[in-house]
Order: structure tokens, then C-alpha cells, then sequence
């Protein structure tokens, strides 16, 4: 099997993951949906526990975030604005990019306990992420301002927004997700 099959097999596991749930999401079914006979879906994975543990390996944007280079230009406000709003767009991209594998991650976690540190590691990365930001903006925050607080804010505004966007639940776009972020970061300056 090529890796375009396995590739294949992960994404239809991922998107059937996020429509219908670890339990609802079959090997057959996912044999069907990924055009595969079953047996190829246990030979090359084993089981779905291994599954999981090989798409989020393989698609889950961990070290676009953890290499991600922050540079915040502390000159201005405005600046400074940009620059935070620059790393939030990196993760909100990473994570509509990847929204099956945020899903079931935030669905699915307790189930998997032998991936729970696996699993953790997206979250882990993009807080990581939005503290390094915080930190370059540091001269320009407010001084009473709790980094580690209001990147936990930062990133609830984005699950938010990506999850919600795409069930269909709000209607948001690019222009309304930059004012409302735009706007967060915003009450973080002096």
C-alpha cells in the first residue's frame, strides 16, 4: 500500500471521527468510506487506537506551532496588535486546516488513555504558542495582566470560533474573526 492509501484510510477516519464518534466509527465503515478492503485497514494500522495514534502523528500541526518564529514589534500598540493577531491566524489556520483532528481530540481524549500525552501535545503546543507572544509583547501589556490567563482567553476565543464556524453554529468571517481577535488583544495593552 502507498502512503496516499494510508493517508487516505487516516482522513476518512478523522472526518468520520468528528461526524460520528470513536464508537459509531467502524473499521468496516471506514474500509467502505476510504475505498479499502478491511483487512488492509488491520494490516496497516492494527486497531483504531493505533489509528488515532497515526493520524494525529501524522497530520496534528504540533511543530508548525512549537517552530513557529515569534517576533512582536514592541513600537506601538498597533504593532504589537498585528503581531499577536499574526501568531493567532497560524493556530486558527493549523486548527480549520485540521478540525476533524481538533474535534475528536476535544471529543474523544478520555477514551484513549494510553494517548493521553500524545493527544496532548496540540494543546500543550498552541498555548505554548500564544505565551511566547504574549512574552515578546510583554513591554506593551498591561502590567496587571496574567499572561498564562489571557493566553488560555486567546485560545478559548479560537476553539470557539473554529468549532463553532464550522458546525455551522455561527456565521463568522475572516474580517469578523480579525476585529473580534483584533479586539481581544486589544484589552491586553496599556
Amino acid at each position: 500500500m502507498t502512503s496516499s492509501t494510508q493517508d487516505r484510510i487516516l482522513r476518512e477516519f478523522l472526518r468520520l471521527l468528528a461526524e460520528r464518534g470513536f464508537d459509531a466509527t467502524t473499521t468496516r465503515l471506514l474500509a467502505e468510506e476510504a475505498g479499502v478492503n478491511e483487512v488492509t485497514v488491520f494490516r496497516l494500522f492494527g486497531d483504531k487506537a493505533n489509528l488515532a495514534s497515526e493520524a494525529f502523528r501524522r497530520f496534528a500541526p504540533v511543530e508548525q506551532f512549537a517552530n513557529y518564529t515569534v517576533a512582536i514589534d514592541t513600537s506601538s500598540n498597533e504593532r504589537v496588535v498585528d503581531g499577536i493577531l499574526d501568531v493567532l491566524n497560524v493556530l486558527r489556520r493549523g486548527m480549520l486546516e485540521h478540525v476533524a483532528l481538533v474535534e475528536f481530540n476535544m471529543a474523544e481524549y478520555w477514551r484513549l488513555p494510553q494517548l493521553k500525552d500524545q493527544l496532548a501535545t496540540i494543546p500543550r503546543a498552541a498555548r505554548e504558542l500564544v505565551e511566547r507572544a504574549l512574552d515578546n509583547a510583554a513591554p506593551r501589556l498591561r502590567p496587571d495582566l496574567d499572561r498564562r490567563r489571557a493566553s488560555l482567553s486567546l485560545i478559548g476565543l479560537l476553539l470557539v470560533s473554529v468549532i463553532w464556524q464550522t458546525r455551522g453554529w455561527i456565521e463568522l468571517s475572516d474580517a469578523e474573526w480579525d476585529a473580534t481577535a483584533r479586539q481581544a488583544v486589544q484589552g491586553l495593552l496599556r
